[in-house]
């Protein structure tokens, strides 16, 4: 099995297991109008911690797989750590080969995309989700 060959497999697998819960109204709300993915996240914090996450989202199995990353990685972090979760993410995303993909787990996969410009939104979507609402950001409620 080539490295490609993995690296589809654990999207394919984190894209099936993609969040569908219910989600309150005091959620950020973003979509994508390319490919159509959508997604409603929620949290709640205890002492900085994002102890709990709500995440409803539908879309491409790209946006799927990293909505599945982004739920496992954040979960028990503190809103310092998940900035930089979506920050490293970031530099990965744009091939900055100084990026600790070890803080990325799993999802360090998803930079195959990078080398299709038009899906890199369908992966950034669930991370830039995440950090909005870490940041409060309300502008896409």
């Amino acid at each position: 099995m080539e490295i490609k060959d993995l690296y589809q497999r654990v999207i394919w697998e984190n894209a099936k297991n993609c969040p569908n819960d219910q989600v309150e109204n005091d959620s950020i709300h973003l979509h994508n109008p390319t490919c159509g993915d959508d997604i409603l996240i929620s949290g709640e914090y205890e002492h900085n911690i994002l102890t709990d996450m709500k995440i409803k989202a539908d879309g491409c199995i790209i946006f799927k797989a990293a909505t599945s990353f982004i739920k496992s990685l954040c979960m028990n972090k503190s809103k310092s750590e998940i900035e930089q979760i979506v920050l490293t993410f970031s530099e990965f995303m744009t091939n900055n080969q100084n990026a600790d993909k070890n803080i990325l787990g799993d999802a360090f996969v998803l930079q195959s995309v990078s080398q299709l410009p038009m899906r890199i939104k369908c992966a950034m979507l669930p991370f830039k989700a995440i950090y909005q609402l870490v940041n409060g950001d309300d502008s896409n409620r």
